[in-house]
């Protein structure tokens, strides 16, 4: 599951908590975004696309990458783009963390 509380650090926001696998993953952001941090935390996962929605406007940025334990995927989605969620279609068992950074 995901967690809705979101969490500054260095390294962007902390916008949930996901396990690979099943349908893809509504995550809810509602903030402008330029870039989303996806670091695996157990196993491997892979992401395959992310989509930037913003009320009825949906943009998606193929990724198509294996992430590994410990290991991150950056995607510059734009500058700053007015983000109310995104939606994940990943593939794998493990789990990993979703961070968005507005710069």
């Amino acid at each position: 599951m995901f967690s809705t509380v979101a969490m500054a650090d260095k390294a962007g926001v902390k916008v949930a908590e996901l396990t690979a696998g099943g349908d893809a993953k509504e995550v809810t952001v509602d903030q402008p975004v330029s870039k989303v941090v996806i670091t695996c935390t157990e196993g491997s996962v892979i992401i395959n696309t992310v989509v930037v929605r913003n009320g009825g406007q949906s943009t998606p940025h193929k990724v198509g990458a294996k992430i590994n334990k410990d290991e991150s995927q950056q995607i510059t989605v734009g500058d700053k783009v007015a983000c109310t969620g995104l939606r994940i279609s990943d593939d794998g068992t493990g789990k990993y963390t979703v961070r968005v950074k507005k710069e």
